[in-house]
């Protein structure tokens, strides 16, 4: 005898797979989704406010970095010039140590000659510079006479292209109308191996 077949036991196992599957559809679509929400939350990177915050630190630093080559370059550059300025003026008034006496003289005697004063003696002494390897201080104590008005020899010092420094300075009236005797002390940088100095006579 052929077996009926149950058509409402049939659909019921088929709904309660249905809905089973439906169940585990919107659970995955549920735990999907708090994934989603967690990560929108809660980046790996960092909130959106913390990546802004880092964005703007990295700027800042980059804007740092780059204005602290700026001063570098500048510090540099400025670094270059004064050895430049130095080099410069060494060049231009740092005396010679062969011809240093010759040229001091010579200096001297033309001044001398365009204020009106004439030198008596004089005493040059050289001593070395403390610190230094290759430059000396060579010292010119000379006795000048004259009228008053021949003073303006040191105005001719002041002008000198070269580098005579004015370390003293005494003047006594003399009997005679208007004449004084001066005891001048010069002082000039001699370097071994220096280049030349300017020309005599040469205004700066």
């Amino acid at each position: 005898m052929p077996k009926s077949f149950n058509w409402s036991e049939a659909i019921g196992a088929a709904g309660r797979t249905i809905q089973f599957r439906l169940k585990l559809a919107c659970g995955v679509l549920a735990l999907l989704n708090a994934i989603a929400l967690f990560l929108y939350l809660v980046p790996p990177g960092g909130t959106h406010e913390e990546l802004t915050q880092q964005i703007v630190q990295l700027r800042n630093r980059m804007v740092a970095g780059h204005l602290q080559t700026k001063v570098l370059e500048t510090t540099s550059a400025k670094v270059q010039t004064g050895s430049n300025q130095s080099s410069s003026f060494e060049t231009t008034y740092f005396l010679r140590k062969r011809t240093a006496y010759e040229n001091v003289i010579e200096e001297i005697q033309r001044m001398a000659k365009a204020s009106g004063i004439q030198e008596r003696d004089g005493v040059y002494a050289e001593e070395p510079i403390e610190g230094t390897a290759d430059l000396s201080l060579l010292n010119i104590t000379a006795n000048y006479s004259g009228q008053y008005g021949s003073l303006r020899f040191l105005n001719e010092v002041d002008r000198s292209p070269m580098l005579l420094m004015l370390d003293s300075l005494s003047a006594v009236p003399q009997p005679k109308n208007g004449e004084i005797n001066a005891a001048i002390r010069f002082q000039a940088i001699v370097m071994e191996g220096a280049a030349a100095p300017a020309v005599a006579g040469e205004r700066r």
